[in-house]
Order: structure tokens, then C-alpha cells, then sequence
């Protein structure tokens, strides 16, 4: 009875082990959202020329950056335009693309001015 029982703790921690291994080596691989300079200048671009399609969007405004301070602002920013700054969608060539009020664009400008001028920026 006493072995049965040692076999089965042994056996549970054994599954434990293994399970918490597969989810550290497989945690790594969620994919993630990576951005230049040139990126972003080019999606704040698009956004102002109303070409933005609206899954671009959503997915830069929608993405977690963990390790960069300086994109995650620029993503709150972005956020709070989506907020308070859009009109909605326009079909333009088949695609839903981004529209914004007078508001959104010029605080686009701003951030597009801003990103244009950053000197030796890398995400």
C-alpha cells in the first residue's frame, strides 16, 4: 500500500515536471508584433492618407510590446485616436480602411512628425 502510494506521488510530480517543461519551451514561441522606425512612420502615413486597412490598425493598436516603452507609447497614443479620433470605415479598393475626424488626423500629423524626426530609433 505504501509503495502503490509512493509510485503515484512520484508519478504526479513526474507529470508536473513535464508539464511546466513543455510550458516554459513553448511559451517562447507566441508570436509577437515587431516594428521599425520606418514602420511605424509608414502606418501613421497610410492612417493620415485614409489607405489604412482596418485590420492594420487594430492589429498595431491590439499588439502587447513588452520590451519597448517608446513603441508602447506610440501604441497608447494610437489608441486614444482610435478612441476619440475616428469616423469609422471607408470601402476603398475592396478593403475597410481607417477614417479620421478632423481631431485624429491632425494628432496623426503630430505623431507622424514626431517618428519621421527620432534618430537612430529601433524597436
Amino acid at each position: 500500500m505504501l509503495i502503490q502510494l509512493l509510485v503515484s506521488i512520484s508519478f504526479l510530480f513526474l507529470l508536473l515536471v513535464l508539464l511546466v517543461l513543455f510550458f516554459i519551451r513553448h511559451q517562447s514561441k507566441v508570436p509577437y508584433y515587431r516594428l521599425t522606425q520606418d514602420q511605424c512612420v509608414t502606418l501613421l502615413k497610410r492612417a493620415l492618407q485614409g489607405i489604412l486597412p482596418e485590420y492594420e490598425w487594430h492589429a498595431f493598436i491590439g499588439m502587447t510590446v513588452r520590451d519597448d516603452d517608446v513603441l508602447d507609447e506610440l501604441r497608447e497614443q494610437c489608441l486614444l485616436i482610435d478612441e476619440y479620433g475616428v469616423k469609422g470605415t471607408q470601402l476603398i479598393n475592396g478593403r475597410l480602411c481607417m477614417c479620421f475626424n478632423k481631431q485624429g488626423l491632425s494628432q496623426l500629423e503630430i505623431l507622424l512628425d514626431e517618428w519621421q524626426h527620432k534618430s537612430n530609433y529601433t524597436v
